[in-house]
């Protein structure tokens, strides 16, 4: 009997309803998307909530998931609009949440039931044990650090307790995942990459130690066409695309290309047409990423701009509704196009819609020419370089506009035995007596009575089935069936009301704030002052080494510890005597996530370096252990990847920044 096996879903980004469609049209079986606030791209269109409930209620009629973006570092101060907008997300009820701050984990698992978790790479977990203490804050999926390589990969894949999710196509972050603090030190903490406004610092030019130029943290695309057979092996649950500032034709590429060989993975005919799809969307040159040493080695070219696309020409000359240009290719109306200062601190996107050559305007400007290109209202860069970054996509403006509106969506589960059908609606329970006979040709099956409940048409509410139990075979007529689907709709039209269904997730937030409220400092005595560093990466291949250091340290009498990961809170499981202290790059930036911390194992936090004043005295105030403010020298940024720069980095507005090697990694610090 052939080998029977499993294919991991295909995750894709969107950041409006137009993406999401084409994303799915193209073969996804899932999207990714954020509201307007608390997510880590608030650059990008994202939802409103009434958009968000179409989509879904469009994904689930579809067999399609989506899984909502709640991922950034949450302050005290945020506390109450972040119930607001936990409740919100719980009336829209998504596959999952994706979640960076424990804290906010925290609030989902505690005060919003049924909402799944899925931890977001922002956490930072990169080994079993992360995976572990993910699980025990109640995520059902983790999704990896992006520099894992594929050795340590197989080893987490092998005894996970949750699903897994990896990134296998697009732009990578040169920093470990949720540590890097560069953007927010370059605009004097006023775009955190941990608050979802990154200015991408990875991209910009820089001076080294020898006054080299060079564009020495940026990364190529990651693209995993030729190891998708090789994650099908592993189980990995997910594969993930990223772009959620991406445009809707980008995405439908992609997708479209992974699908291929999804489906047909071990055919090469399939994998070189996936390529030949690829080649036609835009994007920076393409790496296998973290996933191998050699490909690690090479990831970062410092010789060339950080520009997404395909170079097109440069600005000759800036106007104020207009830039001259001279192309090295050729340009189109509709095309969507980057304008990206040389030093690469400042860009601009946006569709051609106005051209011209020296005989008028023109629908295409070919290579070699001078064109005019309109673009009002913006300010570009001279001497800037143009990339095609995409082509106009169909809006699906009638499609979006004749999409039904949300009802809020009700769990279902069905339980059928010899006397009758219960149907239990979230806290409410259905039944109706029967009396069945026995089946042994054709007996009812879970699928018949999912299909049957899900369609029930006329509901105040979406009925999705999660569970059905047969407890027996039984012979269930089509008449009694449609009895049963009328009887359904008649009792829950008069039981269940979307008002209702709102009214239950308010009063999750009030739960919960009325929780946060009476938070405060126990009073605790205890302060540690000193402690072991734990670093702040320890691979799948090098825990087994790090507990051993533990257990040598102990035995030398030392026993308070510095947790820099989640995956740290494992040694206390292992040694219960020692006491666990965070440090950076750990986020503790609200009392919520200090509460957590407590609860897995911390005797003490501190608070987030990008805190402000006010924020901090905040968290201190209200923490349930003692909290410390950092005083030393954060690493702002640190890579696996291979810096070719010297001794340090200068930007070009002059701020210096500090090279240095820790093991294999390269670490970024402030020059002081």
């Amino acid at each position: 009997m052939a080998e029977t096996r499993h294919i991991p879903e295909l995750l894709a980004p969107a950041g409006n309803l137009n993406t999401a469609l084409a994303a799915f049209d193209a073969g996804a079986d899932a999207v990714y998307a954020g509201l307007k606030k608390f997510n880590a791209r608030e650059r990008g269109d994202n939802f409103t909530a009434e958009e968000m409930g179409q989509l879904i209620s469009y994904a689930h009629r579809n067999g399609k998931k989506v899984y909502l973006t709640f991922n950034t570092l949450l302050r005290d101060s945020e506390l109450p609009e972040a119930a607001e907008a936990l409740a919100e997300l719980h009336y829209l009820h998504p596959d999952a949440l994706i979640v960076q701050d424990i804290g906010a984990a925290a609030m989902i698992r505690k005060f919003f039931p049924g909402l799944e978790i899925h931890a977001s790479t922002q956490m930072a977990i990169h080994n079993s044990a992360g995976i572990r203490t993910a699980a025990e804050m109640g995520c059902s999926r983790v999704i990896l650090e992006r520099a894992a390589t594929l050795d340590e990969l197989r080893e987490m894949t092998k005894n996970s307790p949750v699903e897994l999710e990896v990134f296998i196509h697009g732009a990578l972050c040169c920093s470990l995942s949720g540590i890097c603090l560069l953007s927010s030190r370059i605009s004097h903490g006023d775009a955190s990459g941990n608050r979802g406004k990154c200015k991408q610092p990875c991209r910009m030019l820089y001076k080294d130690a020898t006054g080299k130029e060079g564009f020495f943290l940026s990364t190529r695309d990651l693209c995993g066409l030729d190891l998708v057979p090789e994650f099908i092996r592993m189980g990995v649950s997910s594969l993930k695309i990223e772009g959620r500032l991406r445009k809707a034709d980008y995405v439908a590429g992609v997708v479209k290309a992974y699908r291929t060989v999804l489906d047909h993975p071990d055919d090469p005919e399939a994998k070189k047409e996936a390529y030949r799809i690829l080649d036609r969307t835009c994007s920076r040159e393409r790496s296998h990423g973290y996933y191998t040493r050699e490909s690690a080695a090479s990831l970062i070219r410092s010789d060339a701009p950080g520009g997404i696309g395909q170079i097109r020409g440069r600005v000759i000359r800036a106007g104020k509704n207009s830039f001259e240009a001279e192309l090295t290719a050729s340009l189109h109306v509709g095309d969507n196009i980057r304008v990206q200062s040389v030093n690469g601190d400042d860009a601009q996107a946006f569709t051609i819609l106005d051209l011209s050559t020296s005989s008028g305007k023109v629908k295409q400007a070919p290579a070699g020419c001078r064109c005019t290109i309109g673009v009002p209202k913006r300010n570009i860069a001279p001497g800037g370089i143009i990339y095609r970054i995409g082509y106009t996509h169909d809006t699906m403006e009638k499609r979006i506009g004749n999409l039904p509106p949300f009802r809020p969506a009700v769990d279902l589960d069905i339980l059928l035995d010899g006397t009758g059908l219960t149907v239990m609606a979230g806290e409410k329970t259905f039944f109706m007596k029967l009396s069945l006979s026995p089946s042994e040709k054709h007996p009812v099956t879970a699928d018949i009575l999912k299909e049957a409940f899900e369609s029930v048409g006329n509901l105040p509410f979406s009925p999705e089935v999660k569970r059905v139990e047969l407890s027996g075979e039984w012979f269930l007529p089509s008449p009694v069936l449609k009895e049963l689907r009328r009887n359904f709709r008649d009792w829950a039209c008069e039981n269940i009301s979307a008002e209702e269904i709102r009214e239950k997730s308010a009063k999750c937030a009030e739960n919960l704030l009325a929780h946060v409220q009476k938070m405060k400092y126990s009073g605790s005595k205890t302060v540690y002052k000193d402690g072991i560093e734990l670093p702040f990466f320890t691979s799948e291949l090098e825990w087994d080494a790090l507990e051993k250091s533990v257990a040598k340290s102990i035995q030398a009498g030392k026993n308070v510890f510095c947790a820099a990961n989640l995956s740290h809170f494992q040694l206390k499981k292992k040694f219960p005597e020692i006491v666990l202290k965070t440090i950076p790059p750990f986020p503790v930036s609200n009392r919520l996530a200090a509460e957590e911390a407590s609860r897995i194992g911390a005797s003490m936090v501190h608070a987030h370096v990008e805190l402000p004043e006010d924020e901090r005295l905040s968290l201190k105030h209200a923490s349930p252990i003692p909290v410390e403010e950092f005083r030393g020298n954060p690493v702002l940024l640190a890579t696996r990847a291979s810096v070719k720069a010297k001794g340090s980095l200068r930007t070009v507005q002059g701020m210096r920044f500090r090279i240095e090697k820790r093991g294999e990694f390269t670490c970024i610090l402030e020059d002081i």
